[in-house]
């Protein structure tokens, strides 16, 4: 697999901690370097209003569309005033304040993990309550997240569903002699077979950097009905049968040489992808903003414009789902916040009414609220990347593909971060597939004890 050395110039940088929160923390370090910000991204929040109200604090990476959704919540409430000041340091800030137990925000955009963990040490307010008339509302593995089973309570509000397909460009695909691919009823076998002959006709149909890619395993093993870890955190999975069968895929992904050998969203995979050698990829939903940016503004509009769609994930024997999760982060309201009643309101709104959904489905996430997946609103949405077709349609048919056996409790992080580290190994066969993820269990084991919701 080539690696490029080609890059943009004047590239705008996104920092290494807010695209971490952006993508969940999937990627390696080395893979987020060289993220950078999308251009067309609201420019939005930051700024307080004129007139003084009650503060609503809110901490999310910049550029955020939680402050789309404020915009509309002010004009509700105008005795509250939105700050967001989107702290390029909020992890450590974060860190900092609950320890001291003061100078919390009242909202704060937090992945799985980290509301995990939080609602572990009880850090969290409880809104179960809240919830409680609304679950139907939401796909049981977004409401997953939410819930600390230790308590037995919910910490967070869904919030971005983060549905995940293969991206890929239907010009290119035809030329190259796949235009009547059904992917309804595509396999893996299938894709293996594909991957293989477009590279050698110059193509890639993925990335997948030498140094490892675990969203790519964490995707096969949704798509087995596995989990990483169990649903009440206390045990790790990841070494049971599905997860060698989740390797075992993406073993074979490597082994067809089609993935192309660049770090996740660095200035040359943005290259490959603008100059159609990377004709294809495996994203997440909320990857839309960011390829908009990339292809229709900066450094000149691509050929690629209008001709971009996006398939199910390959099915096969034992796949029970066509999608993967990746990322999705939820609204949450520390105990110690100063305005939390305001908080919990602002949540309903934002990620519990279509009129709020609506606001920050805008750019960046797909608020998981079903009302909204089910709207014209949604419906009605177009992109230049994709031209006239409905692509909010195949994201709410793949909102039920999500996996209901899927878990990320306390402790996940600590198995991701190994696999990430440890998968190279088994791609290149030092180690077959059932001893290198028999490795990956011993080398996790630590640090999973270590951070799990005991």
């Amino acid at each position: 697999m080539p690696k490029h050395d080609s890059a943009f110039a004047a590239q705008r940088p996104l920092s290494r901690r807010q695209f971490l929160a952006l993508a969940g923390g999937v990627a390696g370090a080395a893979a987020l370097a060289a993220c950078t910000a999308p251009a067309a991204a609201p420019q939005t929040g930051g700024a307080a209003p004129a007139a003084e109200g009650r503060p609503l604090v809110f901490w999310g990476h910049d550029q955020h569309p939680i402050d789309l959704a404020a915009e509309g919540f002010v004009e509700k409430y105008p005795e509250i005033e939105w700050v967001s000041p989107h702290p390029a340091d909020r992890g450590e800030k974060i860190t900092a304040a609950f320890a001291a137990g003061s100078g919390l925000p009242d909202l704060y955009w937090a992945e799985a993990t980290e509301a995990q963990d939080w609602g572990c040490n009880e850090l969290l307010v409880d809104l179960t309550t809240q919830l409680e008339g609304v679950k139907d509302q939401y796909h049981p593995l977004k409401l997953n997240e939410t819930f600390v089973a230790k308590h037995g309570i919910y910490v967070g509000w869904p919030g971005d569903i983060s549905v995940s397909g293969w991206y890929y460009r239907e010009d290119k695909l035809a030329e190259a002699g796949f235009g009547d691919v059904d992917f309804d009823a595509w396999t893996w076998d299938d894709f293996f077979e594909m991957a293989a002959a477009l590279k050698g006709q110059g193509l890639y149909s993925f990335v997948f950097p030498a140094d490892g890619w675990s969203a790519l395993f964490m995707f096969a093993l949704h798509q087995l009905g596995g989990t990483a870890v169990s649903q009440d955190g206390q045990t790790m999975t990841v070494g049971d049968d599905l997860g060698i069968g989740a390797m075992q895929i993406v073993k074979q992904l490597w082994d067809s040489g089609g993935g192309l050998d660049v770090a996740w969203w660095s200035p040359p995979y943005w290259a490959a992808l603008k100059d159609g050698e990377l004709m294809a990829d495996f994203a997440a939903a909320w990857a839309r903003g960011f390829w908009e940016a990339q292809l229709t503004e900066e450094g000149g509009e691509s050929d690629s414009v209008g001709q971009w769609r996006i398939a199910k994930f390959p099915g096969g024997d034992g796949i029970k789902y066509r999608t993967g999760i990746w990322g999705g982060a939820q609204l949450v309201t520390p105990k110690a916040a100063a305005n939390s009643a305001d908080a919990i309101t602002f949540m309903q709104y934002a990620l519990g009414s279509v009129e709020g959904a609506a606001r920050c489905g805008e750019w960046g996430i797909i608020p998981s609220y079903r009302p909204y997946l089910e709207s014209e609103e949604f419906h009605s949405m177009r992109s230049p990347i994709f031209g006239d077709w409905a692509f909010n349609e195949f994201w709410q048919s793949q909102e039920q593909e999500l996996s209901t056996e899927f878990y990320r409790p306390a402790g996940w992080g600590a198995v991701n971060d190994i696999i990430q580290k440890e998968m190279t190994p088994i791609l290149t066969g030092e180690y077959s597939v059932e001893d290198g993820m028999a490795r990956i269990v011993e080398l996790a084991t630590p640090d999973f004890e270590r951070t799990k919701c005991a």
